[in-house]
C-alpha cells in the first residue's frame, strides 16, 4: 500500500503544470522608454496590446476599446515609467492592460 502511494504521489508531482517564463522579443526597461522614446517602442506597445486583446478575444471582450487613443496608451506608458523605471515595458503594458479591463 506504501509504494502505491508512493508511486501515485511521484505521479501527480510529474504532472502538475510548473510556472514557466516566455520569451518577449523586442522588450526594453522604462529607463530607456523614458530617456529615448521613439516610434518602434510606441509600436511595440501596441503590438502587445493587439496581441493580448486578439488572443484573449471573446463576445463582448474588447478593453483597448476603453482607450481613445493610441497616444493616450503612450501617455499612460510614459507615467508608468517615469515611476518604475526599473520595470520592463511588458510590465507596463501588463499593467495597462489589467486597468483596462477593470475599467466599467
Amino acid at each position: 500500500m506504501k509504494k502505491a502511494l508512493a508511486a501515485a504521489a511521484i505521479l501527480f508531482t510529474l504532472h502538475t503544470p510548473a510556472a514557466h517564463a516566455v520569451a518577449i522579443f523586442g522588450n526594453i526597461d522604462c529607463g530607456k522608454w523614458v530617456r529615448t522614446p521613439n516610434n518602434t517602442q510606441k509600436t511595440w506597445l501596441l503590438g502587445y496590446l493587439s496581441g493580448l486583446a486578439q488572443g484573449l478575444s471573446k463576445p463582448g471582450f474588447d478593453p483597448l476599446n476603453k482607450l481613445n487613443s493610441a497616444e493616450q496608451a503612450y501617455l499612460w506608458m510614459d507615467n508608468y515609467c517615469a515611476t518604475h523605471p526599473l520595470k520592463s515595458e511588458a510590465d507596463g503594458a501588463e499593467e495597462l492592460w489589467f486597468e483596462l479591463i477593470k475599467a466599467k
